[in-house]
């Protein structure tokens, strides 16, 4: 009853500290689309965050940890997606590779808060993209190991993936829809056929 007659009251402080991390990520996130990495100190960030120094300071201890946190967050939402997209396809091999393709049809994604983070990590200190390469070896594994494709057909959908990805998040002269639509259903209908994909790895060794 104790348990039950406290929650309530930390439920509120608990939900106000996420908002506040929230806002955070948020508001350095907009400083850097408007103004550029260079602009993001922690006085700006806390400022448009409507936070004290001091509760900046509550949440994230340091400027890299607060690039730490973005890269996580918009990870974790990439992540979640690649599942969601992953889920609803019906196959019993390569679903996860379908889905890696599939996040890449419109180059939209690659140019909005993701970006923004990774150049901002980047600019700043190469080892804060640790954390963001560990996701990446996880979607290695789980394309090679896990989707129950030949590893050189899931590293085939995962370099064209991530190909199209850093073509959009450079802006490197970026395919027409056109190119990429059929760029993605090429590999996309070799991954869905993977007696294909075994001839056409096999004619290549």
């Amino acid at each position: 009853m104790g348990e039950a007659a406290g929650r309530p009251r930390n439920q509120p402080v608990q939900e106000r500290a996420v908002l506040t991390r929230d806002r955070i990520l948020q508001a350095a996130t907009d400083v850097i689309k408007q103004e550029g990495v260079s602009s993001l100190t922690l006085d700006k960030v806390a400022a448009r965050a409507g936070v004290s120094k001091g509760g900046f300071l509550y949440h994230f201890g340091s400027k890299d940890a607060l690039i730490v946190g973005l890269l996580n967050q918009v990870m974790g939402v990439l992540d979640h997606e690649l599942n969601v997209l992953a889920d609803g396809i019906e196959a019993s091999q390569g679903a996860f590779a379908l889905a890696y393709l599939d996040y890449v049809r419109e180059p939209t994604k690659a140019a909005t808060d993701t970006a923004v983070s990774i150049l901002a990590a980047a600019a700043v200190d190469d080892d804060l993209l640790d954390s963001t390469r560990a996701t990446f070896r996880r979607w290695q594994d789980r394309l090679c190991h896990d989707d129950g494709l030949d590893e050189v057909g899931a590293l085939l959908a995962r370099i064209v993936g991530d190909g199209l990805w850093l073509i959009d998040l450079f802006g490197l002269a970026p395919p027409t829809g056109e190119e990429r639509s059929k760029v993605i259903d090429l590999v996309s209908s070799l991954i869905s056929d993977h007696g294909a994909a075994r001839d056409l790895i096999d004619s290549a060794e």
